[in-house]
């Protein structure tokens, strides 16, 4: 069959799939191998002999041949043989995440006296983009407290960190806002499905337990058309897999005060304890067929009771209130209202966290292979919300996310060089928020001089409940067609979100003093109630699915021994089928409506190269390589911004604010009222539930697009004879569609001083666009290995700028939050994330 023949025939079958299969970001969790050799139609096996699982491919008419979709790490063992020839075999040799490694062998004939193999022992990675990847044995040479993937991920110098722990570790790459980065375990996103975690992972600690990954890969610049989803870092983690020795592991660490220092006052740290279990195993079911690997971790802390009353002795105490007023209060609030506050001095909840993983591994026949992944994360976090000293316990709450992941991969050798990937996972989560106490008791607030006092239900837990699921099919097909490797994927999402939250469902009630809170005379009053009635909150929920198609096509030319090109697009299309309900008064207000649904698409062209330069740069140079290139990435959107418009539409909830007492409402009730949760709604109240539309709505711009970026690379690595490892890189990404908030009934009620408007708003917010912001990076990077010494140092000089931070997940609050210079005339300046000079270095002794 000639060459044209069989592309048609893989593009006739690309095309089937593509009109036949129905299609999250999917991020291969394999390697390549490219080699060549001088004899063409030489046979090729690569066996990885840590599970005997063997590839086979012929070389191409200039010797050439490629092996894709392989096991990572290694070692792997390359045999070549043909006809006449003496068999050459090259062992060493491991293959990292997402990269190719490139192999040359010479063949002697089988009569010549001795061999001749110009192919050392290893292998040369061929990279273009920007990235650091490590290995398990360079991730258990980095000191980690914390055991978590931020660790790992600030040791590329063009990714910051905050100093903040669990849910509110911020990983930055290039200045960008952390929710912009896309995680994945085992190929699959691992991100917080709704978008509300400062971290920007599903689980509230560390995703996944360090000793169930294999590698980690932190990639700025994944040019690779497979990849997407991001606009920060693509932080992928591959598992450990089984082989033919059984191997097993155990991990134990226990953390108390006594491990930790004084506070800049002198004072010991209060009282806590943390515990990790963690146990692993791995080995053949079947030798040389069949494999498991399975983890198990449990987390579970103490966490330190800090604060407490004037006179409690707590770590922070309150400013004035004693103990014998929390306790006049915590009696009110009992003998009155029916409420157990709980208790206010020195409270403390466990925090938990509990994962298991089972991998599978199968070797089903000399042309197809499997792997079938289960894994399952249950978190209990406590917290509260509102700052201070002075909060009763029952008002803490506890975030309890279940995340369930199930996928099976099927790779398949068609031809020996024609090669498939198929995976279908299942992903889910389920959050059900909820108060420590009484969730439905109203939140109370007492203000007593330098104090506020807060009991009850969580203002924003009284209905707080998130579920998404998602499906995801994907298709990839790499074509070996001698100097060109063709690719072709086509990958659907099927997402169902449901988002319940009622800010303020329970209430949110002010006191002046503890004399008004006892005879209910409150002085401010907020709430939210279902139009449907109190009982009906499910319907205020936003329930609505997401659809994403991708498809993209590659082809990595080997245009010479030294140079290799790559190009490719990549196309993404994005829709909600439903519509968020239509607010005629918005519609009235703005003479536009606000149930424009979700609908854009991108084609995302990408280049890039690798060159190796190293006959340019003399005797004192053993190898020199000059990489880089450009492209167009399509971000991910946290799903609580399309939440807003489906949730915030002013039509399923009514909203009222009493900013002083009101005989309408009348006094918060004692305990003999049916219904305390609803007091306003009681049976002295006379107020009503308005059924109209009402007040503020949220919309989206019907051009609306999703965050996307160019992104540029530029890069020079050189190892000396001297063993000194140099790369010099320039990154920049530039904006071409950001996120901007806009309310749409900003109006200007006067003129300051230096010409600067004065302005009031009218809550109806407006997701948007922008096309302001860039970023700047140069990086230097040098490392050395002096026997069992190794030592890296890093500098990366930043410069980034953007229009909206978006440290919030809330409309109102992200649109609030951000400084402004004159109503919405906004300009990019310096990013909240950047961090302008960062200096980087590591020291390693192995025996």
């Amino acid at each position: 069959m000639t060459s044209f023949k069989k592309l048609f025939l893989l593009s006739s079958i690309f095309t089937f799939l593509l009109a036949s299969v129905p299609v999250l970001a999917d991020v291969d969790t394999t390697s390549s191998l490219r080699g060549s050799v001088n004899v063409s139609g030489a046979t090729v096996l690569a066996e990885h002999t840590p599970t005997g699982i063997t590839k086979a491919t012929t070389a191409g008419t200039s010797g050439n041949f490629t092996l894709t979709f392989l096991p990572v790490g290694g070692p792997y063992e390359i045999t070549v043989s043909a006809p006449g020839y003496q068999s050459e075999q090259q062992g060493g040799i491991y293959l990292v995440l997402n990269e190719t490694a490139s192999v040359k062998i010479t063949l002697a004939r089988s009569d010549a006296e001795e061999l001749v193999v110009t192919a050392a022992a290893g292998s040369v990675i061929v990279r273009t983009g920007t990235g650091t990847l490590l290995s398990r044995d360079q991730m258990d040479a980095v000191p980690t407290i914390n055991r978590s993937v931020a660790d790992f991920a600030k040791m590329d110098p063009r990714v910051s960190i905050n100093s903040a722990s669990s849910r509110y570790t911020e990983i930055s790459v290039m200045g960008a806002n952390n929710r912009f980065n896309d995680f994945s375990i085992d190929g699959v996103s691992f991100n917080d499905p709704f978008g509300l975690n400062a971290n920007g992972f599903a689980t509230m600690r560390n995703p996944i337990s360090l000793d169930f990954v294999d590698q980690i890969s932190i990639d700025i610049t994944p040019y690779d058309v497979a990849r997407g989803n991001n606009t920060g870092g693509s932080i992928a983690v591959v598992t450990k897999s089984g082989s033919n020795e059984f191997h097993g592991s155990a991990y134990y660490s226990e953390r108390d005060e006594s491990n930790v220092g004084e506070d800049t006052n002198g004072n010991d740290y209060p009282k806590f304890q943390e515990e990790i279990k963690t146990f692993t195993a791995s080995g053949p079911i079947i030798k040389d067929r069949l494999f498991f690997f399975v983890g198990y971790e449990e987390f579970e802390k103490s966490n330190p009771a800090l604060y407490g009353t004037v006179d409690s002795g707590a770590q922070n105490p309150a400013e004035s209130l004693t103990t014998a007023q929390a306790d006049r209060i915590k009696n009110i609030a009992s003998s009155v209202y029916g409420y157990d506050a709980g208790i206010i001095n020195n409270a403390s909840f466990p925090e938990t966290h509990e994962e298991y993983t089972v991998k599978i591994d199968a070797v089903l026949n000399d042309a197809n292979r499997a792997i079938l992944n289960y894994s399952k994360a249950e978190s209990y976090y406590p917290r509260k919300y509102n700052g201070g000293s002075t909060v009763f316990s029952n008002n803490y709450y506890a975030k309890p996310p279940v995340i369930e992941r199930k996928s099976v991969t099927l790779y398949s050798d068609i031809t020996d060089r024609l090669r498939t990937k198929l995976k279908f996972t299942q992903w889910s989560m389920d959050e059900n928020d909820a108060s420590i106490g009484d969730g439905l008791f109203p939140e109370v607030r007492l203000n007593l001089g330098g104090d506020s006092v807060y009991l009850g239900g969580d203002r924003y837990r009284g209905a707080n409940h998130i579920m998404v699921d998602e499906d995801i099919l994907v298709f990839k097909a790499d074509y070996d067609n001698d100097d060109n490797v063709l690719t072709f994927g086509i990958e659907r999402t099927e997402t169902d979100v449901y988002n319940l939250f009622i800010a303020r469902y329970n209430g949110e009630v002010q006191f002046d003093s503890i004399d008004d809170f006892e005879t209910g005379l409150w002085s401010y009053l907020r709430f939210h109630t279902p139009i449907a009635g109190n009982d009906q909150v499910g319907t205020a929920a936003a329930d609505f699915s997401i659809e994403k198609d991708t498809i993209y096509a590659q082809n990595k030319w080997y245009a010479g021994d030294d140079l290799t090109f790559t190009f490719g697009f990549r196309y993404d299309k994005v829709l909600t089928p439903d519509y968020p309900h239509l607010n005629p008064k918005f519609l009235e207000r703005n003479g536009i409506g606000n149930n424009q649904r979700f609908d854009f698409d991108l084609i995302q062209p990408r280049v890039s190269f690798n060159y190796d330069a190293t006959s340019s740069f003399g005797d004192r140079v053993v190898d020199a390589t000059i990489r880089g290139g450009r492209g167009l990435f399509l971000g991910r959107i946290p799903r609580v911004w399309y939440g807003n418009a489906y949730s915030r539409s002013g039509g399923l909830t009514d909203y009222n604010r009493f900013r002083s007492y009101s005989d309408v409402i009348g006094p918060m009730p004692a305990s003999s009222t049916a219904d305390p949760h609803f007091f306003w709604l009681g049976p002295t109240s006379s107020y009503e539930v308005r059924s109209a539309w009402y007040g503020d709505a949220q919309g989206t711009d019907p051009g609306f697009e999703a965050p996307s970026s160019w992104r540029t690379n530029i890069a020079l690595d050189l190892l000396t004879t001297k063993g000194y490892d140099f790369t010099v890189e320039y990154n920049r990404d530039q904006i071409n569609e950001g996120v901007f908030y806009q309310d749409l009934g900003i109006t200007q009620t006067g003129t300051l001083a230096d010409g600067r408007g004065t302005y009031t708003g009218a809550g109806d917010f407006w997701l948007s666009n922008t096309e302001l912001g860039d970023t700047e990076a140069i990086t230097f990077i040098m490392k050395k290995e002096w026997n069992d010494v190794k030592f890296m140092t890093a500098y990366t000089n930043m410069d980034a700028s953007d229009v909206y931070a978006l440290t919030s997940a809330q409309a109102e609050s992200a649109y609030g939050y951000q400084q402004r210079w004159d109503g919405e005339n906004m300009s990019a300046n310096r990013s909240s994330f950047m961090v302008e000079h960062k200096f980087l270095a590591t020291l390693d002794y192995t025996t």
